[in-house]
């Protein structure tokens, strides 16, 4: 036979389990009432969600979006190519005019001095 203070003990975990229980069951109500208002704030629709002509237009959207895309890159590779070729064509004018004068009298120096084996540099 139980005791009065140990009934006492087993009624009281009786109400803990009730309060856990309903604790319990409140807090997975709220958890799937904010998993339920997310999905629907965050979640894109499904194809069957759009009208067939919005469909089409987002279709035709997403592909001008990819030739954009595509252009974009083709012309920053197209302005790199030219502006590597630009500068390459640039070093080489330098570098042809630092080797050879334009004027009559220091394409003779150059004459003279390879001649005697003395380069300026």
């Amino acid at each position: 036979m139980l005791t009065v203070p140990r009934l006492q003990e087993v009624e009281q975990q009786r109400n803990t389990i009730a309060d856990l229980n309903k604790r319990l069951t409140d807090a997975e109500a709220g958890a799937e009432a904010r998993r339920k208002a997310l999905e629907e704030e965050k979640l894109p629709p499904t194809p069957s969600d759009i009208p067939p002509d919005t469909l089409a237009e987002l279709q035709a959207i997403r592909a001008e979006n990819t030739n954009l895309k595509r252009e974009q890159r083709l012309m920053a590779s197209a302005f790199h190519d030219q502006a590597s070729r630009l500068q390459l064509s640039n070093a080489t004018l330098q570098r042809r005019s630092e080797q050879q004068p334009a004027s009559w009298l220091g394409k003779q120096r150059r004459i003279v001095e390879g001649n005697l084996g003395v380069g300026r540099r």
